[in-house]
């Protein structure tokens, strides 16, 4: 091979990626380029660890030759196409993990999260009741609004967290399994002769440790919190630190043992390692795009909880579903016969025929030199299936559930009802995938040169009985649970979230989190006595346009510029309630107003917020605010306090627990720390999320903002005492 068929070969072989990267010089800076490199840094971890790092076990092996007939040497088109049949069936093997297995992750883990926030609750001191009446958790804006805002503000602080857990913990697992495997009298062989059993439990593995991993990071992001103490954080805190303490040196014992047990097969450890490390790779990198809607259902959980024997549940219109859960399965029943005859079967042959007999032939690890004509068929094989199968029926599914949700009254009853359907194409699709896809070294005369490249070849899995027992919950629900994670995400797509705080009596608050609704209010759901929409006015209307509307329009907008609830506008009269739904209706169809259904809701007590103090971590304040004018404290003073208080407990209580609170008669003094500062402040009643989450929030900002100023600081209050600061603190802690 001369240098100038050295560079082509090369080029070629990346041009696929090359076009992928592209895009990404011009929508870098948009959200949209945010998860554009997402998905193209997973495409190429999963090209690298995929499908070229097996060339390290074939060194030893002669390199296919892709068989071309004479006619067809030096057919570019031809050889371009062979180039990107093989790059569809990489993208296609990819997008599986998005569409298919991080959505098991991402559907399973709430429900473990609400199963640990059970068991916490349970185990707290007083009546359930009570008990369920001070849990509260912290959302106040949609899935995708979470989801964008953490795009762009692009900090990969956990997910490196949660990448070196992942790094930490897989030794001990992998060991462990092959201990089994080799106690159960099941070998272990080379990956060469398509027999790797330890191989293909590895991705049901890595599923059911990011599983219990993102459920405990769920604990933390929800801030779900106890009497105002946020639980889920110290959960958090303690696990990954137990994980750590035992996890390294048992990883490192674990190892050693697997080099010294394992000599003959260290390189096929390492290959297991990097995919299970492919794996989790792409995992963190859609953690920020799936885990608010997980956040998002274990809250509903929480909240169904809390809610359980007060709110009735609302059957209304659960027959929708029903008719779209049956339209779902006759559309996806339908495209399948339709593509498999006239797309399979055309292309392809009829299964069993001797043209389909070659393709698969030509496809398997173990054959040798097939025809290229036959490997870029199996390539199309491999692409026509997942579209067929998996994409198709989450895209059928997924529209039709989000079509028949807007329909019903109670999405819990909604997806229950959909979910036999769901059942129902999953037991075609499910069960156990006993092949996995790579690339096989390969040379072609294609171009009219010895072009190096890989092949895609499959790799048979013979899997005992015990191991599918163990991948039975993944294999057989990943169908199901895909189905309900897009559905939310869908369904949520284009709604915003707003909350509101209502007086309950004299001492508490109800914070009710409402989202935008889709579509216009049922006359049933509008005349219900308790109909607890929110009505607010669009931002975006003109004068012009309310000057153009009858004196009715213009009053009700007017009295909208504060937001009123339903049961506050609506008239008592019955012609006139009649009347006035028109009116709503004729206002929401001409974009006057957004109506607000409610999601999620929780009591909390009233606390008076007084002031609060920013310090250093060796006792100088920093900064501090006022919220009233009659509360002044000397700044030096309380900072001083606090150095000596913190410094006496650790010393009396030898507690390696921080300080979080102090009652002092009817003053709460709440505290967060950062990482050089930490936040007291002042309240007036008892503590509640509502007053340390925007402390904790105003600590991490404040820091964030001035963290090369405090990384070396020399005392000076010039950079903090800024109008910036201020008003910083006025948007942290303003009240709904």
């Amino acid at each position: 091979m001369t240098v100038l068929e050295f560079i082509i070969t090369l080029l070629l072989n990346l041009l696929p990626i090359v076009i992928l990267i592209i895009p990404l010089f011009f929508i870098w800076k948009k959200t949209v380029g945010k998860l554009y490199f997402r998905i193209v840094l997973g495409i190429l971890v999963f090209f690298v660890i995929y499908w070229v790092l097996p060339i390290i076990f074939q060194t030893d092996q002669a390199v296919d030759v892709l068989i071309v007939p004479p006619a067809e040497v030096g057919n570019v088109g031809y050889g371009i196409a062979f180039i990107f049949a093989r790059f569809g069936t990489l993208i296609t093997t990819f997008f599986s993990y998005p569409i298919i297995t991080l959505p098991f992750i991402f559907f399973v883990a709430p429900f473990i999260s609400f199963l640990i926030s059970w068991n916490k609750v349970r185990k707290e001191e007083g009546t359930l009741d009570i008990k369920l009446k001070e849990l509260s958790y912290e959302i106040s804006e949609s899935p995708i609004e979470r989801t964008k805002r953490e795009l762009l503000r692009n900090s990969w602080k956990r997910e490196k967290e949660i990448l070196k857990l992942m790094i930490v913990i897989l030794p001990i697992s992998l060991y462990l399994l092959q201990v089994i495997l080799e106690i159960s009298n099941l070998q272990n062989e080379s990956i060469t002769t398509g027999e790797t059993t330890l191989g293909w439990f590895l991705e049901i593995l890595f599923v059911y440790l990011a599983t219990f991993i993102l459920s405990i990071e769920l604990l933390s992001s929800s801030q779900v919190a106890l009497r105002g103490r946020f639980f889920g954080e110290k959960i958090k805190e303690h696990t990954f630190r137990s994980l750590y303490t035992i996890g390294v040196p048992m990883s490192i014992f674990s190892i050693i043992l697997f080099i010294i047990q394992y000599q003959e097969s260290v390189v096929i450890i390492i290959y297991f390692f990097a995919y299970f490390m492919m794996a989790s790779i792409i995992f963190i990198l859609f953690l920020d795009i799936f885990e608010p809607v997980s956040i998002f259902i274990f809250v509903k959980l929480i909240n169904w909880w809390k809610k359980r024997k007060v709110k009735k549940v609302d059957y209304s219109n659960f027959y929708y579903m029903v008719i779209f859960g049956a339209l779902a399965i006759v559309t996806y029943l339908l495209l399948n016969l339709i593509l498999t005859n006239i797309g399979y079967y055309s292309f392809f042959g009829k299964p069993g025929s001797i043209e389909e007999g070659l393709i698969y032939e030509a496809g398997e690890f173990t054959k040798n030199n097939p025809s290229l004509y036959h490997t870029l068929q199996y390539d199309l094989v491999i692409i026509y299936g997942i579209l067929v199968t998996d994409i198709a029926s989450t895209i059928i599914l997924t529209i039709f559930l989000v079509y028949g949700l807007k329909f019903v009254r109670s999405l819990g009853v909604g997806i229950i009802t959909f979910i036999p359907f769901i059942i129902g194409i999953s037991l075609v699709l499910g069960g156990s995938t006993n092949y996995w896809l790579t690339g096989k070294t390969s040379v072609t005369q294609i171009f009219g040169f010895d072009f190096y490249t890989l092949r895609t070849a499959s790799l048979t899995v013979n899997v005992p009985d015990f191991l599918n027992v163990l991948a039975a919950p993944y294999l057989n629900t990943r169908y199901i649970f895909n189905v309900l994670i897009w559905g939310y995400i869908i369904f949520f797509f284009k709604k915003s979230f707003k909350s509101k705080n209502i007086p309950v009596g004299e001492e508490f608050i109800e914070k009710i989190i409402y989202s935008t609704i889709s579509d216009f209010i049922s006359f049933d759901a509008y005349i219900e006595i308790d109909a607890s929409y929110l009505i607010t006015k669009d931002k975006d209307i003109s004068t012009k346009d309310i000057e153009k509307e009858r004196e009715e329009i213009k009053e009700i907008l007017k009295n909208l510029e504060s937001h009123k609830l339903l049961i506050e506008l609506k008239p008592e009269d019955e012609k006139e309630k009649r009347r006035f739904y028109f009116t709503l209706r004729y206002l929401y169809q001409n974009k006057f107003i957004k109506i607000w259904r409610p999601e999620l809701s929780y009591l909390f007590e009233k606390a008076e917020i007084q002031g609060l103090y920013i310090i250093y971590d060796d006792g100088r304040g920093v900064y501090n605010y006022s919220f009233r004018s009659d509360f002044i404290q000397d700044p030096g003073l309380v900072s001083g306090m606090f150095s000596a208080i913190t410094s006496f407990v650790k010393e009396m209580t030898k507690s390696t627990e921080t300080l979080k609170k102090i009652d002092h008669g009817d003053i709460t003094i709440l505290i967060e720390y950062g990482k050089r500062i930490f936040g007291a402040l002042f309240i007036k009643g008892t503590q509640s999320s509502e007053v340390r989450a925007p402390l904790k929030e105003f600590v991490q900002n404040f820091e964030e903002r001035y963290q090369d100023i405090l990384k070396d600081w020399t005392g000076a209050l010039t950079h903090f005492n800024s109008d910036e600061n201020n008003k910083l603190v006025e948007d942290t802690f303003k009240q709904d």
